[in-house]
């Protein structure tokens, strides 16, 4: 396993007062978010797996609200063939890990930000070594394998998790919450195989990262009315969005079916 160090800038506490609210002074007014809200995001700790084309949104988001700690897992390495969607990158960076581009970009965009690259995959047991103390995971994986070890580690911590998932002009995103919503198993029971290359429209990528990011403030922030097992399904051809109910399998190894 690779972890980066943390990367935070130094600066007096004065100025950095100063600069801050400067820097959220758009956001503290939105209803709901306020000063209290500002600091229960500058607290919050979140997990996003995958710093690719939902992660590049997610990412971004998060660091520009003000999210206090944000690790950032990604095992690749920066191709030609993700320029096209994954905006975090750019030619500089062809060869280069992305957990660790993406957070050499993140911390120009916000130092203030602790920004913990990961440069494994993540494995069931990678998940439960970075969950403690998180208070939200983001699951922006491009395989089926890491999507399922951070939902049964997350699941286990009980860590709320924020799914989402691009095919060429649709789009998924579901808020997994222990306790009170059908698991990921329950949604995809057996493994799922990907065909390569994943058709994918790059701006499609980013409406369903924008929209996890979006969730994600609002959870931490404690404001909206998100159902915890609700899936949102998007249909961008169509420019349609669509809700219906994450299923609960009976006997779900993970949760029983109980949810």
């Amino acid at each position: 396993m690779k972890t980066g160090t943390v990367h935070r800038a130094p600066g007096s506490e004065k100025h950095k007062a100063t600069a801050l609210a400067e820097r959220y002074a758009r956001q503290v007014v939105v209803p709901g978010i306020g000063e209290a809200g500002q600091e229960r995001l500058a607290k919050a700790r979140v997990v996003v797996v995958g710093a690719g084309g939902l992660g590049f949104p997610v990412l971004t988001y998060l660091g520009a609200a003000g999210v206090g700690t944000v690790v950032v897992v990604d095992h690749d390495v920066v191709e030609v063939s993700n320029l096209n969607r994954q905006c975090l990158f750019s030619e500089a960076d062809l060869g280069q890990p992305k957990a660790a581009a993406a957070v050499r970009r993140l911390t120009a965009l916000n130092s203030e930000v602790h920004w913990e690259p990961v440069g494994a995959t993540l494995t069931e047991a990678l998940a439960v070594h970075l969950l403690p103390g998180a208070d939200l995971a983001v699951d922006c994986a491009d395989n089926w394998e890491a999507r399922s070890a951070l939902a049964t580690a997350a699941w286990r911590a009980g860590v709320p998790v924020l799914h989402g998932a691009v095919a060429a002009l649709e789009g998924t995103l579901a808020w997994l919450a222990p306790g009170a919503s059908p698991c990921f198993r329950c949604m995809y029971p057996s493994t799922q195989e990907m065909v390569e290359p994943v058709p994918v429209l790059g701006a499609a990528v980013g409406v369903v990262g924008s929209l996890l990011a979006t969730e994600a403030v609002c959870a931490l922030c404690g404001i909206g009315t998100r159902r915890a097992g609700e899936l949102l399904l998007l249909d961008l051809e169509r420019g349609t969005f669509d809700r219906v109910d994450a299923p609960s399998q009976p006997g779900c190894p993970l949760c029983g079916g109980s949810s």
